[in-house]
Parts: C-alpha cells; structure tokens; sequence
C-alpha cells in the first residue's frame, strides 16, 4: 500500500495556507500536511521528522523562510522545499538557493497552482538522486570488488580517479600517493592514443614496480574517451606475474625438452649408423661362407652325382635351397634396411617407362614367363625415385605372378587413374590386379609387416619381406598403399603418389 506524502507547510496566513492546501489536495490523492503557525510547532516537527516535503513562506512573525530552510537541510539534507512568497526579493531567492532550495514561487492569485508542481518535481528528483546515489554506490562496491586496477587521469597525466584494487596493485593508499610513484607515464599515454585512429586504445604488457619496491607484470589497456567534453584515459591494470612466470617456466621446460631431443636424436643416429654397420657387417660376413656352402654342394651334387644315393642328393639339393634362401633373406633385410635411410630425392617419373623395364625383368625369369602382364597404357607421371618406385612395382608384380594356385596361368593387369583433391593437390593410383589365391580380410594389413607369411615356405616360397619393402618405399615417397582382396577371386594392390601437374 503506498504511504501518504506527509507536509509541512508553514505560513502565519490562514487564507494562503487554505488555499496552497487546495491545491495540493487537488494534486496528492494521499497527503498528509501539518499546518505549522509557530515556532514551537515548527521545532516539534522538525525534531520529529516525520515529513516528506516542506512548503514555507518567507515572512513570517517568529523567522524567516531562511531560518526554516536553514533548519530543515541541516537535519534534513534530501527533504524537498519550496518557498512560496510575496515579500521575497532577488537576493532572498539567490541565498535561499544557495542554501539548497528546490523552487522559489511568488504569491500571485494565478500562481498557487504551481505550488504542488513544485513539489511534486522536487520529490521526483529526490528520488532521482537518491537513486543515482544508490547506483553510485553500487558500482563502487562492485569496483572495489573485482580484482583488475580501474583508473581515470587527465591530458596531464594525473590520476583523477581509481578504484581500490588499482592502489592495492601499486601498494599505496591514495591517488596523491600514486601520482608521486610515477609507476607509469600516463601524458605520453595519452599523446599515442590521440595519434591512433578510433577506437583510440592501447594494450600492452608492462613491467610496474610497488611503493615498497617490489617488482611485478601487468596488463595495462588504456582507451581515450570524453567525459563532459574533456579528454580522458581510462584505464585497466591487471597483475599478470604469475602468467608470465608460467611462461617463463614454459620456456624453460621447452628450453631443457630440447636438448633433450637433441641428445637423445644424437644417440639415435648413432644408433642407426651403428646398426647400419652391423647390418653391412653381417651381410659381408655371412656372404662368404654362404657362398662357400653353396659351392661345395653344388661341387658334391656335380662330382658324385652318380655315386650319391637318393637321400644324399636330395639332402645336397636341400642345402643348396636353404642358402640361397638364406641369401635371398639377407638381401631383402638390406634392402628393407636401406629404404628406411636412405636419403632420397623425388623428380617426375614415367610410370609406363617403369613398367616396362619391370616386366622386362619378369620376362628373364623362367619360372615367370608363363606370366601374362597387361598394361593399361598410356599411364601417367608421378613424383618419386625411380629406383625405388621400380623395385615397388617390381615387387608387387612378382607376388602377383607368385601367388597363383597350381595349375592356374597367372594373369595380371596394372592401370592408374588421375585423382584430383582441392587442398591435398592431384595423385595418381597404380592398381596391381592378379588371379591369384586372394587374402583373408582380417590380414590384408599384416601382410605389410616384415616376416609375416600366410603360407609355408614349401607351398609358396619367400622371405616375408617384399611387401614390406612397399609400404616402406611407397611411405618415403610420400604415399600410400593398400590392398583389395577375397579368398580365392585374386587381389587388387593398389599405390598411391603425388602426381604431377601439366
């Protein structure tokens, strides 16, 4: 339920309080006013306090309107007053104004009308003010909340205001205090960012010292605005020092992570190169007396052929097999070896050109030139090492004549098709496709392992390396690799390069 306004209106003339009562009864549906004709009753109300607004005249027997007002804003500072007046002057109504009055009226039979708009519009700035106090006071408590330095200085540098974070962060008690730090040149701030087109601000971290000597980082955003039409900075100070010692210490780690790699890539390439020589070491050394071997059987089988029974010569034959295995092994472990050092370097490469001397290459064979090879010409040009790309086809076409069921003619087919990404640029795919014995699905990715066989060395001999010896070119060059398989409807390897743009 809303109060009733509550008056005091103070006038020794009863004609003209009765008719300024009119009015305001007229204006205020709720009102309560205390006719006020003494002095007595006046300091009764006034120690009592219980009214909103005071309307008063200036002459009266006991004071003047002066003495009341004086009175009244002494206790009262925010309470409404309104002078309404036929014996006033200029100068009264200039002093009376200085005193904090809200209106001044001459009493004039057309003007008691205006007493209640007069009240009603002091009222309503009073609540007004109180208000923006209330506001005033809120954002301050919120200022002096947060944790991030708030200040205001003028063109010349100087602090006009600031909140309490920002002289804590400079551990001084005042704005004076601050000022005579010279924790930072605030007039040359201000000349940048008059220089800098809209919006006019800076951001920049800074390295601030206390009032007690103390060292620290900040965040320091500056922006020009204007306030009542003067130019000013505003400004935000933040402590960043525990940021900027994580980054300290990040680049510390990185610092140590670093010669860490470096060591321990040291130690690796060591590592490989003592291996490299180890692998040449053994390749060297297990040549000669395989070669030996070798010999002297095939010495044996050659000068007691006549005289060796069944089991001797099959015995013989059986070595003579295993070494060159064994030297087919060692091959392919070096070569296998190799790709994954050798440094190489990618050119454009005719993909017909390499199939060509490969099939040349089958074609010397005895045991594969049953073989029929089809080549989807023309094939296109790809970027890698010729070398490398060669003994990669090479390998996958020997597999794909190998792995064949008896009796069945080895048919292969070898196409390439252009593909072209937005981002990635063009490649080229080289499918290998035979009619051989296929692959199980669940080991179509092993077979790209070294030493993985999916059958025995009788069935199908080999060392279990040439598909490694794919994937491992076919990556240096930058590609991919894959196959497409079932049991017994053959398989469809396929290469992936870069291609090369016309």
């Amino acid at each position: 339920m809303t109060p009733p306004l509550r008056m005091l209106l103070i006038d020794d003339n009863r004609s003209d309080r009765a008719l300024v009562l009119r009015e305001l009864q007229r204006e205020f549906d709720l009102l309560e006013v205390k006719e006020i004709t003494s002095s007595g009753e006046l300091n009764r109300a006034i120690a009592a306090g219980s009214f909103d607004a005071v309307v008063t005249d200036f002459q009266l027997r006991w004071a003047t309107g002066l003495d009341v007002l004086e009175m009244v804003k002494q206790r009262y500072p925010g309470c409404p007053v309104v002078m309404f007046t036929n014996t006033g002057t200029e100068e009264v109504a200039v002093e009376a104004m200085k005193l904090g009055l809200d209106d001044y009226i001459l009493k004039e039979p057309n003007r008691y009308i205006r007493v209640p708009i007069a009240v009603r519009n002091a009222l309503e700035r009073r609540e007004t003010q109180q208000r923006a106090a209330l506001l005033e006071i809120r954002l301050q408590g919120l200022l002096n909340q947060v944790k991030i330095g708030i200040f205001r200085s003028n063109a010349e540098g100087a602090l006009i205001e600031a909140n309490r974070a920002f002289l804590e962060l400079l551990g001084v008690q005042s704005l004076a205090d601050a000022d005579a730090l010279n924790w930072f040149d605030l007039r040359d701030s201000y000349k940048q960012l008059m220089r800098l087109p809209p919006p006019q601000q800076q951001e920049q971290e800074v390295s601030l010292q206390k009032r007690n000597g103390n060292p620290f980082w900040a965040l320091l955003t500056t922006t020009l605005n204007t306030v009542e039409e003067v130019s000013v900075v505003d400004g935000l100070l933040e402590d960043i020092s525990d940021r900027k010692q994580a980054e300290v210490n990040l680049q510390q780690l990185n610092a140590t992570l670093e010669t860490r790699v470096q060591a321990r890539t040291a130690e690796l390439q060591a590592a490989n190169r003592d291996l490299e020589e180890f692998a040449y070491s053994i390749s060297h050394d297990l040549g000669a007396p395989l070669r030996a071997i070798q010999g002297y059987a095939q010495i044996l089988l050659e000068d007691l052929s006549e005289t060796l029974d069944a089991n001797s010569a099959a015995t013989l034959q059986r070595i003579v097999a295993n070494v060159q295995h064994l030297n087919a092994l060692i091959t392919d472990l070096l070569t296998y070896s190799r790709l994954k050092r050798t440094e190489i370097h990618l050119k454009p490469v005719d993909l017909s050109s390499v199939l060509a001397d490969v099939v040349a290459q089958l074609g010397s064979d005895p045991q594969q030139q049953q073989a029929q090879v089809h080549v989807d010409e023309p094939l296109p040009t790809v970027r890698a090492n010729r070398l490398m790309l060669t003994q990669v086809v090479l390998n996958l076409l020997v597999n794909a004549v190998k792995f064949v069921a008896e009796g069945v003619q080895p048919q292969v087919r070898v196409w390439a098709e252009e593909r072209v990404g937005a981002e990635e640029g063009s490649t080229v795919r080289l499918y290998v496709e035979d009619n051989g014995i296929g692959i199980a699905s669940d080991r179509q990715q092993q077979i790209f392992s070294p030493f993985t066989r999916l059958h025995g060395e009788a069935e199908y001999p080999g060392t279990g390396v040439g598909l490694a010896i794919v994937r491992k070119g076919v990556e240096r060059m930058g590609g991919q690799v894959g196959v497409e398989s079932q049991p017994g409807q053959g398989s469809r390897f396929w290469v992936e390069l870069p291609g090369v743009r016309p």
